[in-house]
């Protein structure tokens, strides 16, 4: 019996140590697990089919925030590599139809695990502007908790501002996201994402986006979901989806 249990205690260490599923549109810099080496090329796709927005100078639910709405289908191609454990850098080209939106440069660092299934870390996102001179960047705290094989949740806090090209203070917001998972062992996992903004001037945009993630194979995964959006000046529901390889 003893025996049994401690083999327990072991298999249940070594699921708590699993990566951690990342949310499907606040989009991570590869797992917080990353090891050195890992490459990631992956899309998203967000398609709008029920959109009101007052202020068109500002996109608070789509792939490029500080970027003009034009209430069309935006995608977003993106590289992800770790540099090292734990050390992660991307490039994404938000496009909104045809039109180059933004360049997005980030760079994730894993801070540790204060316990077996617990695991955080920092991100910072530097966002010039294809079409203007604003310049927008955001530093976010990261944190996952795995409760068990199949359960996991995901969160993130942090602030962006516009640090360039716009009067400051008036653009800063708070930004949080959580997400909570379901993992099956057919490879399918089903997550909840919540996003939410808070600007300093008091408009905020929230969204909550039940998703279904695929593996097709080790390296290959499919992602879909529906997306329902609010704010103060704006209302969206969009089809969303993300094709991810991974080498």
């Amino acid at each position: 019996m003893k025996f049994f249990l401690t083999a327990l205690a072991f298999l249940l260490l070594l699921d708590a140590r699993d990566a951690i599923p990342e949310p499907m549109v606040f989009d991570m810099i590869r797992p917080l697990s990353a090891k050195k080496g890992e490459l990631e090329i992956n899309t998203l796709v967000h398609a709008p089919f029920d959109a009101f927005n007052e202020r068109t100078s500002q996109d608070p639910f789509g792939t490029g925030t500080s970027t003009y709405d034009h209430q069309s289908v935006e995608w977003a191609p993106e590289i992800e590599y770790a540099l090292s454990d734990g050390f992660a850098v991307e490039f994404e080209l938000p496009f909104e139809g045809t039109h180059l939106e933004a360049y997005k440069f980030g760079a994730q660092y894993t801070l540790g695990r204060p316990s077996d299934a617990y695991i955080h870390g920092l991100q910072f996102l530097y966002i010039p502007s294809a079409t203007t001179t604003r310049t927008s960047a955001a530093l976010l705290y990261l944190g996952g908790y795995r409760f068990n094989r199949s359960y996991s949740t995901l969160f993130m806090v942090g602030i962006k501002d516009d640090v360039l090209g716009s009067v400051k203070f008036q653009r800063t917001a708070v930004l949080a996201n959580a997400t909570f998972f379901k993992s099956f062992q057919s490879g399918v996992i089903i997550g909840f994402e919540t996003n939410f903004s808070q600007q300093f001037t008091g408009s905020y945009a929230a969204t909550m986006i039940p998703q279904v993630h695929y593996e097709l194979t080790h390296a290959v995964e499919l992602q879909a979901g529906y997306s329902l959006g609010v704010g103060t000046f704006a209302y969206e529901q969009a089809l969303i989806f993300r094709g991810i390889y991974t080498f």
